[in-house]
């Protein structure tokens, strides 16, 4: 009889231990896959270090035609889907207002799941990665093909900005730098019309330095035959010497 309380007992004791490792491996996990807690206004994690981060430059100092609008919209929505979760995606206009101030700087949220329908709502998840993400984004994009032009076009300035942000700092891990230009470098700083070739090297040197390490450069290079005397060809071998310079990791694209 007594032997078999204390079996009994054995197996209450094994029972229990088992019912509070399940609650207690449940609780570990529901820890370990919430999701980030999100800034209102920028869906970027408040808890956790920035993932990643893609800001978009387009150069609008020079008039688009119709299909460069076209291809514009689908590398943006390209390099939008290539962002992850908690990665954050900026878009920038290069134009006659020289601001450097994004229209478009939003986390990626996350696409809606368990976790994130447990924590905060599949509708509140939805809402934020469908409209604020996806959506904004689009809006602005239509906005920033349409045609503008400016006398001006500070190119490496807008670039040395963002290499000095915080949140495009060599402490994020993933960085990528989209430039939609036709790279025709033209400020007080330095014009590709009147400097010679190498000295745009010297100059990308000096302004990015070693914050550009790391930094994955995307040119797509917009050819719209204004050659200003400077040929396309001159361009792109000034910026390849330049990008060389610096040891940039970067690809070249034609858009025409």
């Amino acid at each position: 009889m007594r032997r078999d309380r204390e079996a009994a007992n054995r197996r209450y004791a094994g029972f229990t231990a088992g019912v509070l490792f399940s609650v207690l491996a449940l609780s570990v996990s529901v820890w370990l896959l919430r999701p980030a807690e999100l800034d209102a206004a920028t869906l970027c994690p408040k808890d956790r270090q920035l993932a990643g981060h893609t800001v978009v430059i387009v150069d609008r100092t020079d008039r688009w035609t119709q299909a460069m609008g076209s291809a514009l919209t689908q590398l943006v929505e390209n390099a939008q889907r290539d962002t992850d979760r908690y990665e954050k995606f900026s878009i920038v206009a290069l134009d006659s207002e020289n601001s450097v101030h994004p229209l478009f700087s939003i986390c990626n949220p996350g696409e809606p799941t368990f976790w994130s329908d447990l924590y905060r709502g599949r509708r509140y998840t939805t809402r934020d990665f469908e409209q604020r993400f996806v959506g904004a984004a689009e809006r602005v994009i239509e906005d920033v093909r349409e045609p503008a032009e400016a006398n001006t076009s500070p190119i490496v300035e807008y670039v040395h900005r963002w290499l000095g942000s915080d949140d495009f700092s060599p402490e994020v891990r993933q960085r990528r730098l989209i430039l939609v230009s036709d790279m025709r470098q033209n400020s007080a700083l330095f014009s590709i019309y009147t400097g010679a070739e190498d000295q745009l090297s010297d100059v990308v040197e000096r302004q990015f330095g070693p914050s550009a390490q790391g930094v994955a450069f995307d040119v797509y290079f917009v050819a719209h035959g204004r050659d200003h005397n400077v040929s396309e060809d001159e361009v792109r071998t000034a910026w390849d010497h330049a990008f060389g310079r610096i040891g940039a990791d970067y690809s070249w694209r034609q858009i025409s």
